[in-house]
């Protein structure tokens, strides 16, 4: 029994070109679904890297350019109503309208993008048309107010006609109700477009991690299985290398290399489009709404300072806690440390300034002028200061994130092919380096 077993389990035994064909199988179907792998998902990876750059980041940036052309323009209504009909200020009633103006432009055309792509977020469509109506009603209210304090001629500065003071209260309230005010609403906007826009960025980090490792323990399969077979085949047929065996191994070494190369800066790329870090686009913008709303809310304080009520007195409480709200975050920011800081530091100074001018001073005709002499001039040329160099940074970081989007999509370009040309390059020098051990036995 045992020499039939003998003979049965030596005839079971692939014959020698059977071996030679399944050495050949084995590293063949790893690099198959290697490249197979890459060459249908490095795509994807790339145009995760384009959607972030031309959708998604435009509409978060616009998203946080909208509050701050919110609060500006709400700024300078109450510059309007502050300035009067007084001369030799910082700044004149038609100066601070033309702004106004520009301001409300913009806020239409940022209104415009992120329209563009609100219907893929949650609840965007409804906070959209929301913001839409109540900037609507707030333009009329504030024009309003403008017209009739404009038509008060003769009117002191820090006085405006308590009707216009009156429709300004309708507008502000419009801007800044804490619950459901245009800048709420628009604070939810942007923090959507944040997650919608961190979504593609999860999935390209995702992606890239599966391809990392697939791709790598199929190459290494792969490197292995070659090395094995020469191994083998030096054996039996007393071949020290065979050079067409040993170009593909080194060929699949090089091939990972780059890959592992152009994945880990496609990731970067990647980190660098995130808009939700500290230093991110989007942040610096939300910085720059930030102070324009510290600045709108020292001349909303001033107006409520200089028509003293019980109702207006809780009014500048509140201006002061949102400035102080303000500062305290912006200054949390760590990017804003460096150039910004001395500009920054000098506006905070000049607020303090101002507000011991009226406090101390009081607010009678006199003081109440040259408090609001002191508000359009030096302490918004301060402010125009800071609000230069926070610009210039934004500049900078934006042309950085550009680049990087830029530098993530042209390393993809080649590996949109090169998987293709690696994988019928090494199935090709796999077959040709077994194809004379295989003649041997036809």
């Amino acid at each position: 029994m045992s020499g039939i077993n003998g003979v049965s389990w030596k005839n079971l035994k692939p014959s020698t070109p059977g071996r030679l064909l399944a050495w050949i199988a084995v590293p063949v179907l790893g690099v198959l679904a290697c490249g197979l792998l890459l060459a249908t998902s490095i795509g994807g990876v790339r145009g995760g890297l384009g959607l972030v750059g031309t959708q998604d980041e435009p509409e978060v940036v616009a998203a946080s350019r909208l509050a701050f052309d919110l609060e500006t323009m709400d700024g300078h209504v109450a510059d309007i109503l502050l300035i009067g009909n007084a001369a030799g200020l910082g700044e004149s009633q038609s100066d601070a309208y033309q702004k106004f103006e520009n301001y409300v432009s913009d806020a239409d055309t940022q209104l415009e993008l992120i329209g563009s792509g609100i219907k893929t977020i949650p609840n965007g469509p409804a906070t959209y048309v929301s913001i839409e109506n109540q900037l609507s009603q707030y333009t009329q209210y504030a024009a309003y107010a403008m017209y009739i304090d404009v038509q008060a001629h003769g009117q002191k500065a820090g006085r405006p006609p308590a009707a216009a003071l009156q429709a300004y209260d309708h507008a502000s309230t419009l801007m800044n109700d804490d619950g459901s005010g245009i800048l709420a609403q628009a604070q939810i906007l942007y923090t959507a477009e944040q997650l919608a826009e961190s979504a593609p960025i999860n999935a390209g980090y995702g992606t890239i991690w599966h391809l990392q490792l697939a791709s790598g323990l199929l190459l290494a399969f792969i490197v292995i299985r070659l090395l094995i077979a020469q191994r083998r085949l030096s054996r039996a047929f007393r071949r020290t290398v065979n050079p067409l065996l040993a170009l593909t191994t080194i060929g699949a070494l090089i091939f990972g290399v780059l890959l592992f190369s152009a994945l880990g800066a496609a990731k970067s790329a990647y980190g660098a489009q995130d808009l939700t870090g500290p230093s991110s686009v989007a942040t610096l913008w939300q910085a720059r709404a930030t102070a324009a709303d510290m600045h709108a809310a020292e001349s909303r304080w001033l107006l409520q300072a200089g028509n003293l009520s019980a109702q207006r007195a809780t009014a500048m409480t509140a201006e002061q806690q949102t400035f102080a709200t303000g500062q305290r975050w912006i200054m949390a920011l760590p990017i804003l440390s460096g150039d910004v800081m001395p500009e920054l530091n000098a506006y905070l100074d000049d607020d303090v300034q101002l507000t011991n001018s009226v406090l101390n001073g009081g607010t009678s005709d006199t003081h109440l002028l040259a408090a609001v002499a002191y508000d359009t001039g030096p302490s918004d040329a301060a402010y125009a200061k800071f609000d230069s160099g926070l610009t210039q940074i934004i500049g900078v970081d934006q042309q950085a994130f550009a680049a990087a989007t830029v530098k993530g999509e042209n390393g993809l370009v080649t590996w949109l092919w090169l998987p293709w040309l690696w994988m019928l390059a090494t199935i090709a020098l796999i077959v040709f380096g077994f194809a004379p051990r295989l003649r041997e036995y036809r």
